[in-house]
Formats: C-alpha cells, sequence, structure tokens
C-alpha cells in the first residue's frame, strides 16, 4: 500500500480534553493499527503517555512567532519522511501545512470543521453577521486578509474533509469545488461513557438539587448561554428546584457571571469551568436534559456525546445541528436565542417523562449513523485516492 506514513498536523491534542483531540487519538491508534506509520505536531508539554505512534510537541513557553517558526521548521523535517500531510484543523496547523505542502510538495488533505476567519472576528466583535452572510460581504483588511488565508489553504489542499453537509456548503460558498469535500461526520463510539455511580449520587456529589441543564460550550458570544441564564427565572417559578450548569471557559466568562447575578441566580446556575474527560462525563450524567443555544455549529460533539449517554437533547436549528438531531424524533430544534421556543420546549420535555425517554431511546439508536468504522474507514480512502 502506498501513503502509510502521514504526518498530522494539529494544534490541539490530548491532554486538552475537547471532542477533537480525543478523537484524533483514537484516530491515530486505529490507522496505525492498519499499517500506517502516525507522526502528530503539536503544541504543549511532553508528557508520559505511551503512545503507539509519534508525537512531538512544541512548548507554549516560546513567543508566538518563534512558537510558530520552530513549528514549521519540525513540520519540514517530518514531512522528509512523509508521504501524507493532513492539517487536523485550520487555526495553527493550516498555515503551517499549506507552506510545507508547497516546499516538500507532499500531497495535503486539510480537516475543516469551522470558519476561523468568522470566529475570530465574531469574538472580536469586529462582525455581528452570521456565517453565510460573512462568506459574502467584503470587511476590514484584516478580516479579509484572514478569510484570503483560509481559502488560500484551502484550495490548494487535494482534498478537503467536512464533518457535516452544512461545512460542504459553507466549503462551496467559500469557492471550493463540491468534488474536492468529502464528508465524513463525527462520531463518539469510541468513548467510555460507563460510569459506577448513579446520577442521584453524582448530583450529590457536586451539589445539584432537584433538575439539571447542563450546557457545554465554548462561552463565546454565539453559543447564547445569555439566553439560557435569562429564561431560568421563568423555569424556577415553575419547577422551583432547577439549576442550569455550563460546562466550559472562554472570553464571555464574567459578562455571563455578572448576569446571573444580576438576576439572583447564584444558587440556580452554576459555572463549572473547563474540566477533564471524567468529570465531563459525570457532569453529563448529572443531566436531566442537555441544552446548546448555538448560532453556529459544524457538527458538535457535545451533542453526539449526550445521546450516547442517554439525555433528552434541545439545540438549535443552526449549522449542522439539523443533521445530528432530528427534531421531535431525536430531540427538539428551535430558534437561536427565542426565548418563548426555549422555555416551551424545555416544560415539553421535562412535563411529559414518556417523550423524554422516547426521544433519547431514538437519539441512541440513531447515532448509528455516527459510526466510527466508517469514519475510520472513508478517511482511509481519502489517503488511498490522493
Amino acid at each position: 500500500m502506498k501513503n502509510k506514513k502521514v504526518l498530522i498536523l494539529s494544534g490541539v491534542f490530548p491532554p486538552e480534553i475537547g471532542g477533537p483531540a480525543t478523537q484524533l487519538d483514537a484516530l491515530s491508534r486505529r490507522l496505525v493499527q492498519r499499517g500506517y506509520q502516525i507522526t502528530i505536531l503539536t503544541f504543549g508539554k511532553t508528557d508520559k503517555t505511551n503512545y503507539p505512534y509519534t508525537v512531538k510537541r512544541i512548548s507554549n513557553c516560546w513567543p508566538g512567532p518563534l512558537k510558530s517558526f520552530i513549528y514549521l521548521i519540525s513540520g519540514l523535517i517530518f514531512s522528509l519522511k512523509t508521504d501524507i500531510l493532513y492539517n487536523y484543523d485550520l487555526y495553527t496547523a493550516g498555515l503551517t501545512g499549506l507552506v510545507i505542502k508547497k516546499i516538500a510538495r507532499k500531497p495535503l488533505v486539510t480537516r475543516f470543521v469551522g470558519d476561523s476567519a468568522w470566529e475570530t472576528a465574531s469574538a472580536r466583535k469586529w462582525i455581528s453577521d452570521d456565517i453565510m452572510t460573512f462568506q459574502e460581504k467584503k470587511y476590514s483588511c484584516r478580516i479579509e486578509l484572514r478569510k484570503k488565508i483560509r481559502k488560500k489553504i484551502l484550495t490548494n489542499s487535494n482534498k478537503i474533509i467536512v464533518v457535516s453537509h452544512f461545512l460542504q456548503d459553507l466549503a462551496q460558498k467559500i469557492g471550493l469545488p463540491k468534488e474536492k469535500i468529502k464528508v465524513i461526520y463525527n462520531s463518539v463510539d469510541f468513548l467510555d461513557t460507563q460510569l459506577a455511580v448513579s446520577k442521584e449520587e453524582l448530583k450529590k456529589k457536586y451539589g445539584f438539587q432537584g433538575i439539571v441543564l447542563l450546557t457545554i460550550a465554548r462561552l463565546t458570544p454565539w453559543k447564547g448561554i445569555d439566553t439560557l441564564i435569562e429564561i431560568m427565572p421563568t423555569l424556577i417559578e415553575k419547577y422551583d428546584a432547577i439549576n442550569l450548569v455550563v460546562v466550559g471557559k472562554g472570553q464571555e466568562l464574567n459578562k455571563l457571571q455578572n448576569l446571573a447575578q444580576s438576576l439572583s441566580l447564584e444558587n440556580s446556575v452554576f459555572f463549572a469551568g473547563k474540566l477533564n474527560r471524567q468529570q465531563t462525563m459525570e457532569h453529563l450524567k448529572t443531566a436531566d436534559l442537555f441544552v446548546l443555544n448555538t448560532n453556529y455549529e459544524g457538527m458538535s460533539h457535545c451533542l453526539l456525546e449526550a445521546m450516547k449517554v442517554g439525555i433528552p437533547i434541545i439545540t438549535t436549528k443552526a449549522g449542522g445541528n439539523p443533521e445530528t438531531i432530528k427534531d421531535g424524533q431525536t430531540g427538539s430544534l428551535v430558534d437561536y436565542k427565542n426565548k418563548e421556543q426555549w422555555i416551551k420546549a424545555i416544560e415539553t420535555i421535562l412535563d411529559n417523562p414518556d417523550l423524554a425517554e422516547k426521544l433519547t431511546r431514538q437519539a441512541k439508536e440513531d447515532l448509528k449513523r455516527f459510526s466510527w468504522p466508517n469514519l475510520v474507514e472513508e478517511t482511509i480512502k481519502v489517503f488511498r485516492n490522493l
């Protein structure tokens, strides 16, 4: 078999705990089992984990420009004994992969799971447009430069892997031909979600009383956590003992904490911060309802994890969410930041245990669409066909 040596460029990797980092480790292990030689170039401190593949970490202690230069030089060195370059994300790895491709003349696969140009502009409050509008309009030079770099990385890649048809549409809107794009859904089959302790024991451990609404998200403006906080007084009036638990960190934390305090919700809204994998699973197990009020999502690992654990789900109709959750069958879909719809959807599920059980049962069954063997096989096909 040709093309058996793969250099994976990624800004995220364990001990980072998010879905992409966890999935990359699992995918690399499976590729090794299939005869591939894998090298991962990433950032962070060297750990003592015995991986069945090579991991090279560039220290975060270096100043930004120097760190990027060391990352590039390391990538060029590794590329000398590499058949394929795989950009696992477009953030830091993307531009490095493009430069290495041009110099080393190796085929480049890029995994496109989100528009970093739009995310940066939105997070810094430079724009208020949604992600599709963002592709059509012209902005300041600094924004257009980011858009240009992002497009150059994608157009110079031999193949683009996206995790939803929504992202396929987005990539085409950026200017990529459809035949260059391959949709491969995320999967969480490889995750162990079994815990020995009960939901009641976990609620007691973390100090949650009554109903638990859980959200897991980066605390950014487009995640809409402020809306979830703002509807809590109405829910408390009806259910009394009900909590909103927010797992994640980000730039909006202080703003959201101040909002909760202004509504006298200090004892009802909990900010758990960034958790490790075990703690995240435990928090998922405490939840009576998983809520994700987002204006943009490629394909959410958190939704898949909630489906696997067996929690009723409410999320928005944005991005790839309708591909993940079938409205009325495996969860409930509402409009972003629509308080009336959110309250109604939450009350409908909490007031109807049979409906909640039906949604979770059907969601677990529907997880077969997000198959781990399929993800591995389709990724290998991409490599073989370069």
